[in-house]
């Protein structure tokens, strides 16, 4: 992909609304682009997360518990890892293709870099990353009560 594409591709990623152009080229020129074939995992459960992860195009699976029941799919223009975009953190879930997917990969310290360069961002960007934490907790939540259901 060309720098161009990658930048039409996160200015549509609901987490980067609002940013510059030349904020977009900056995070588009720090990604990394990747092809994962159907089946690759991106990431596993409990691993150290050095980033988030964009869907260019194609679907990622995420599968959570025991059991590995699919807690979300993500299609293109999807953000996964907003909180390692910030934080250190382990994957809360195993990431795989379902299809051929190509994703591109945004390093934490490009990310931390872009809060240090324009701060107006970090403002903006903590409540988004708030909501949409709070929004994967309530669905693992509620799949965790349907799996406790299923056992009785």
């Amino acid at each position: 992909m060309s720098l161009d594409s990658d930048i039409a591709v996160l200015s549509r990623v609901r987490l980067f609304e609002g940013f510059h152009s030349e904020q977009l080229r900056l995070l588009a020129f720090g990604c990394e682009a990747r092809v994962l074939a159907a089946g690759t995992r991106l990431f596993k459960q409990g691993s150290f997360s050095e980033g988030g992860y964009v869907v260019v195009h194609g679907q990622v699976d995420l599968f959570s518990g025991e059991r590995n029941s699919i807690v979300k799919t993500y299609g293109a223009g999807a953000l996964l890892g907003e909180m390692a975009l910030i934080s250190e953190t382990e994957h809360p879930a195993t990431a795989v293709a379902v299809e051929d997917t190509e994703i591109l990969k945004i390093p934490r310290p490009l990310f931390r870099r872009m809060l240090e360069e324009y701060p107006d961002l970090a403002v903006l960007l903590q409540s988004r990353i708030s909501k949409s934490v709070s929004e994967f907790m309530a669905q693992l939540e509620r799949i965790s009560v349907k799996l406790d259901q299923a056992d009785i």
